[in-house]
């Protein structure tokens, strides 16, 4: 029988699809595109914003039009939420929660078999195990997603991730080691270790464990490059940074979540830090890394933000110089505490305030990328253009154009700018 899944949202979610697929796998199903007619579709769900519910069940209802005698379980955040109305649409077959996917053959076989609709979506806020999700491969790819942690606590006022996913949950040493191990025997150059909150790693394990041991822990023969993927700011002191600096393998790319540079504003979302603290964790990675990569998200248009809070965080963006900015309109999310603020900002003023962020931070990007041009780098290749060049990133996250195969490193000299892509000579 065929499967075919959609996977929408993080790379949290990215990883627990692929965990799923090899399971079905080892099932016997042959995988399909979503877009194949196929006996089962299952649809991982994002619920982070109000339009992330609406195109999970666009999904769910394309595939359901698509072939209506095929079985359809929904997963993910919007199933752990939102369980009890997607129960009620007669043609999904499973409603599966966020720590349940591991379960996903077993409901399968009774969805085949016993053709009654199952519901597995246990109480998330009481969740305190770790899942069983694991993954040997990242098909087509050459980096893979190596998931560490679930769960985030930090309750941030615009955002409902922390009552889909629950408590902070982490992955042991010893399966981190060995998922790696594996993921290196197939081909695997470099992993990314994900969770909904990377930087809690180990919190709720009883040693003194943290997000560097987890890192040492990815180290397997074969693994020659270790990215993080989005991290909170308040883990980087100085002595984490340190530490950091002696893992060889560890790419110099930080993603680090900032979302306004205006103190008011971030005291509204509940953020937890200032923007003089922000800049100086930003400080301690520069410290100890040469030219690290920084990147990070903004939300504009919070609501209440006044024109000197805005100008504060375009402000802001220029004194840290990042190499890019994942910019955001504020999406009011019922069910958190910043739908119920007065001042909710006009459509209209957040995409003005949209293009003019967007405008500082290209000017930033070059000026940050042409710095590099006469400089020697390695790129692993990733994919071959139809250009005659084939394309990849360095360790510090910057596309290059070059020359090269997939899945091999290159020795490169960048040699000019073009957007924001380098292009380079082999050495």
């Amino acid at each position: 029988m065929k499967v075919a899944f959609l996977t929408l949202g993080c790379k949290v979610n990215q990883y627990e699809t692929q965990a799923m697929r090899e399971i079905l796998e080892k099932d016997g199903f042959l995988s399909v595109p979503f877009e194949d007619i196929a006996d089962l579709y299952i649809i991982n769900t994002c619920t982070v914003t109000n339009i992330a519910d609406r195109k999970s069940r666009q999904m769910i209802n394309q595939a359901h039009r698509r072939n209506p005698d095929a079985k359809i379980c929904v997963c993910g955040c919007l199933a752990q939420r939102d369980a009890v109305s997607l129960k009620a649409v007669p043609y999904i077959d499973a409603v599966i929660g966020v720590n349940e996917k591991q379960n996903i053959s077993g409901i399968v076989k009774s969805i085949f078999s016993n053709k009654t609709q199952v519901l597995d979506v246990s109480d998330i806020m009481s969740q305190r195990e770790y899942d069983s999700l694991k993954i040997s491969r990242q098909d087509e790819r050459v980096r893979a997603n190596l998931k560490i942690s679930d769960g985030c606590t930090n309750f941030c006022s615009y955002c409902i991730i922390p009552y889909a996913r629950g408590p902070v949950r982490s992955k042991s040493l010893d399966d981190i080691k060995k998922e790696a191990s594996v993921l290196a025997e197939s081909g695997i150059k470099e992993i990314v270790l994900t969770g909904i909150q990377v930087a809690s790693y180990g919190k709720d394990l009883e040693s003194s464990t943290d997000l560097c041991d987890a890192i040492n822990a990815a180290r397997a023969e074969g693994i020659k490059r270790i990215r993080l993927s989005s991290m909170e700011p308040r883990i980087l002191t100085d002595e984490f940074c340190s530490r950091l600096s002696e893992i060889p393998e560890l790419c110099r790319h930080f993603h680090i979540s900032l979302q306004s540079g205006s103190d008011t504003v971030l005291k509204r979302m509940n953020r937890k830090y200032t923007s003089a603290e922000y800049e100086g964790y930003i400080n301690n990675l520069r410290r100890h890394f040469d030219r690290p990569s920084i990147t990070t998200d903004v939300i504009v248009g919070f609501p209440g933000e006044t024109a000197s809070e805005f100008e504060e965080t375009a402000a802001f963006l220029k004194k840290i110089g990042f190499l890019r900015v994942h910019l955001f309109p504020y999406s009011k999310r019922e069910g958190t505490p910043a739908a119920k603020m007065g001042g909710q900002i006009p459509n209209s003023e957040k995409k003005e305030r949209l293009s003019i962020l967007s405008d500082i931070q290209k000017d930033i990007t070059y000026e940050i990328l042409k710095s590099f041009v006469g400089s020697k780098d390695r790129v692993l290749i990733e994919t071959e253009g139809t250009d005659g060049f084939s394309y990849g990133h360095t360790d510090r996250y910057i596309e290059v154009r070059c020359q090269g195969k997939p899945n091999e490193f290159k020795d490169v000299i960048i040699m000019s700018v073009d957007r924001e892509i380098l292009t380079a000579d082999n050495v």
